[in-house]
């Protein structure tokens, strides 16, 4: 990427080569932004590949050891021309700390080399034409802090992995179609501080286990197919906060002790109320 530029002579009166100690891009960040590029692209002005002052979307810092210009934010939002499915070449960009692509009539697969990207802060992914699920290799993102995916036609599972992200702060998984059980993994992310699911199609029993160690978190998971919450929730003893279960499938008998708990008081319908048409509990007047 080096430069040999032709300045001054030497004492022979012959051209001294002096090297140029400019900043370049980094040659493999920069043949993935061509590639995601004209694959996904263009967005909001077009590029001049020849112009880097034209690639628009792209933050770049300086690596002081390689005195190389690293690409560490990709973000493109409201569409702007978006298309397409998203490259492998994704996962070459390995400093990005930020990478939005939000919008447009983005399709196909989440691509698995996401999870190259370690060093990312911040992950927002929306699209209606994105299918499948959140690969299993998220996992390896340890050092983001805000996960959103919306706004997607995923239909998968939530992968397990999810709760490696231990640095998360901020999950928003909601407008999709995710299927299956809530990850029990979740549990591990101590640090959450708002974490939104409405929208999907989650089924099975509300893992409690997930509400424990963080007691100022409340998990909204309105509008899915979650069948059961376990009354130990309730218990005043209890160190989590119930989640917001409105729009599900809760059915059967609330024992009488549930009533008679502070958690049942301050938050019992706002949690229960609005099932799913042929659900609801028998003993829950709703209309309170």
């Amino acid at each position: 990427m080096s430069l040999l530029l032709f300045l001054g002579c030497s004492s022979d009166g012959s051209p001294e080569e002096v090297q140029d100690t400019t900043p370049h891009l980094n040659a493999s960040d920069s043949l993935a932004l061509v590639k995601i590029y004209s694959t996904i692209g263009p967005w909001y002005e077009e590029w001049n590949l020849n112009d880097i002052t034209t690639w628009n979307g792209m933050t770049v810092a300086l690596d002081e050891t390689t005195n190389e210009l690293r690409v560490t934010g990709l973000e493109v939002y409201n569409g702007y021309g978006l298309h397409g499915q998203i490259p492998a070449e994704i996962g070459q960009l390995t400093e990005l700390r930020t990478l939005v692509l939000a919008g447009g009539v983005l399709n196909g697969m989440i691509p698995k080399e996401i999870g190259n990207l370690v060093n990312l802060e911040t992950l927002a992914l929306d699209g209606k034409g994105l299918t499948g699920g959140i690969p299993e290799s998220i996992g390896n993102l340890e050092k983001l802090r805000r996960l959103t995916i919306t706004n997607t036609s995923l239909s998968d599972t939530i992968p397990e992995s999810i709760g490696k992200l231990v640095s998360l702060e901020k999950l928003f998984l909601f407008d999709n179609r995710l299927t299956g059980n809530i990850p029990k993994g979740l549990a591990n992310l101590s640090g959450l501080k708002r974490a939104v699911f409405n929208n999907n199609q989650l089924t099975g029993s509300f893992p409690v286990e997930i509400l424990k160690g963080n007691t100022n978190l409340r998990f909204s998971f309105w509008n899915n197919n979650i069948t059961e919450l376990p009354f130990e929730v309730w218990s005043d003893d209890f160190e989590g906060t119930p989640p917001d279960l409105q729009g599900n499938r809760l059915s059967g008998i609330v024992p009488e002790w549930v009533f008679r708990t502070k958690k049942w008081q301050e938050d019992g319908i706002m949690c229960t109320r609005g099932q799913q048409e042929g659900y609801g509990y028998e003993n829950v007047n709703y209309e309170d």
